[in-house]
C-alpha cells in the first residue's frame, strides 16, 4: 500500500495555484474554480481544496481542514542544494535539516501556510526513485 493521494488546504486557489505552478513546477491535472486544484506527481497525486467551498456537501463527501498542514515531496538528493537556490531567489525562508547519513530536507511554507518539506525518499530508508 502506498499514499495515493495527498490533500492540503488553501484558502486563496489563485495565490496557491501560482506557487505550485510557477514556485514548485507542478504540472495542473485539473481544476474546479474556486474549489480545488489537483496536481499530478510521479505516482500519486497533490489535492490542494478551498476549504470554505470544498466543505460544501456534493457526489464525493466533503473535504473540509485548514490550511497549516504538511506534505513532503520527494528530489532526488543530489538536488537539494538547487531546490534549496531555488526556493530562496524566490524569496522563502527555507530551513535545511539534516537526517544524518540518510540524506536532508528543505522546510518552507507556501502561500496559505502549510509547512512543505522537499527530500530524498532515504530519509525514510526508502531507496530513491
Amino acid at each position: 500500500m502506498r499514499a495515493l493521494e495527498t490533500c492540503l488546504y488553501a484558502d486563496d486557489l489563485a495565490a496557491a495555484g501560482q506557487f505550485y505552478t510557477e514556485v514548485l513546477g507542478l504540472v495542473l491535472h485539473s481544476k474546479v474554480e474556486e474549489r480545488h486544484l489537483f496536481y499530478r506527481l510521479d505516482g500519486s497525486m497533490l489535492l490542494i481544496f478551498n476549504p470554505t467551498t470544498s466543505a460544501r456537501p456534493g457526489d464525493v463527501p466533503a473535504h473540509a481542514g485548514k490550511p497549516g498542514g504538511h506534505a513532503c515531496l520527494s528530489i532526488d538528493r543530489d538536488h537539494t542544494d538547487e531546490w534549496q537556490e531555488k526556493l530562496q531567489a524566490q524569496g522563502l525562508n527555507v530551513t535545511r535539516y539534516a537526517w544524518g547519513e540518510r540524506g536532508e530536507s528543505l522546510y518552507f511554507q507556501d502561500p496559505a501556510g502549510n509547512v512543505l518539506e522537499l527530500a530524498p525518499a532515504s530519509i525514510w530508508g526508502i531507496m530513491d526513485v
